[in-house]
């Protein structure tokens, strides 16, 4: 392990961090990094890795959280017709103590003559495998769902307490055939059942985040108005069914485009923290919210970033209710690319504290999403997309949050 930076004055006059490198396992190319942190605080991390000019692998590590280290990478599957993508990545999450979830994007065949677009005119949909060994072999894969081939921006969480495990995802399974709009599906993983439809109006192609409650799960994304306001709205499910979608805040963000900036939320016990991306009033600006009630309500929004901001956000929280925030800022000049990846803790009263610099990184859309995990109570694992030379590479910090 290394120590990259010393406490000292950052960009945009924040402060950077001790940050000690724990060398990942992903090779040269590598991309579209996830991290999942366990019920029993197990963490994990996977990847996609090239092999050759055409063939991609699904792989995974986890954490030795005692040595600091990251165990021998394992392969999850390997394609050559996958979609690989710098916004729509894969994850994998665990189940349990021994089952893993792991799902992956692959296209879709070109419809054939006559056929009358079996596809749907959709690029591709997804594909999942389960381990039920921790990770030493998978089962084969098969799509998420057989009611549709244009499954996109899967959110996967694990069973909670008489809850089931819940996948959700964007469906375009109307937008070629009907000419209809991006919508929001979900259903239990793993279990008989329909397709449950959450909403009809979605943004095109911004990440879910499920999060789980006491009493169900909540799940946030960006919605979609017939006069295309874009703005970031809470499902939830409770009682074995979906309630009806209601706004987290109203922004209104009117843009005729998908922003490709999804919310996240992260929740323990009756606190849920929220983060988003928003230009509306042409205006970009991070801004957070919290729940003491389960997600029940919400209060003000706080802003918290530093004025440049390009989103691509992630959040943890703690027991004390305080929650640890990251995204993307821009550092150079107007026309270039540079950025930084900052930190930002939320106090349980709201106040923001002090703006941290953690990694440098570049507002490219190689740069990626980077992903944050608690490790205990008093350390954060950030894992993304850097630069190694021309090339890319899946890095790993450890960061020291007293």
């Amino acid at each position: 392990m290394k120590i990259i930076s010393t406490l000292l004055l950052g960009l945009c006059g924040a402060l950077t961090v001790p940050a000690v490198e724990i060398p990942s396992p992903a090779g040269p190319g590598s991309m579209g990094a996830s991290l999942d942190r366990a019920a029993d605080g197990a963490i994990r991390l996977s990847w996609l890795e090239p092999l050759d000019a055409k063939t991609w692998a699904l792989k995974f590590s986890r954490l030795d959280a005692r040595a600091m280290r990251w165990s021998e990478a394992r392969t999850i599957a390997q394609g050559d017709d996958w979609f690989v993508n710098w916004a729509d990545f894969p994850s994998v999450t665990a189940l349990d103590d021994r089952r893993l979830f792991a799902v992956w994007f692959v296209n879709n065949p070109e419809p054939a003559a006559g056929s009358g677009g079996h596809n749907h005119g959709a690029p591709y949909h997804a594909v999942y495998s389960l381990s039920r060994d921790g990770g030493v072999t998978w089962s084969k894969p098969q799509s998420l769902t057989g009611e549709s081939q244009a499954t996109e921006f899967v959110a996967a969480l694990p069973p909670g307490e008489n809850e089931p495990a819940l996948a959700a995802w964007l469906d375009g399974r109307d937008r070629a055939r009907n000419g209809g709009v991006q919508k929001l599906y979900a259903r239990t993983l793993l279990a008989g059942g329909p397709d449950i439809p959450v909403d009809p109006s979605v943004c095109d192609c911004c990440q879910l985040t499920l999060a789980p409650l006491r009493d169900g799960a909540l799940l946030a994304y960006r919605g979609r108005t017939r006069d295309e306001v874009r703005d970031i709205r809470l499902a939830r499910w409770r009682g074995g069914r979906w309630e009806a979608p209601r706004p987290l805040h109203n922004d209104g963000w009117q843009i005729a485009a998908c922003p490709v900036n999804g919310p996240r939320l992260a929740a323990l016990g009756d606190h849920v923290v929220a983060l988003w991306f928003t230009a509306a009033q042409n205006q970009p600006r991070v801004q957070a919210k919290r729940s003491r009630d389960g997600g029940e309500t919400f209060g003000e929004a706080v802003r918290v970033d530093l004025g440049r901001p390009q989103g691509r956000v992630d959040a943890v929280v703690q027991t004390d209710g305080s929650a640890w925030f990251t995204w993307l800022e821009m550092t150079g000049q107007e026309s270039g690319q540079a950025g930084g990846i900052y930190l930002r803790l939320l106090a349980p009263d709201g106040t923001p504290g002090e703006p941290r610099l953690l990694a440098a990184s570049t507002t490219a859309r190689a740069s990626g999403f980077p992903r944050i995990a608690l490790v205990g109570g008093d350390r954060l694992l950030l894992a993304y997309t850097a630069q190694d030379g021309e090339s890319s590479r899946v890095a790993t910090l450890l960061i020291d949050l007293k």
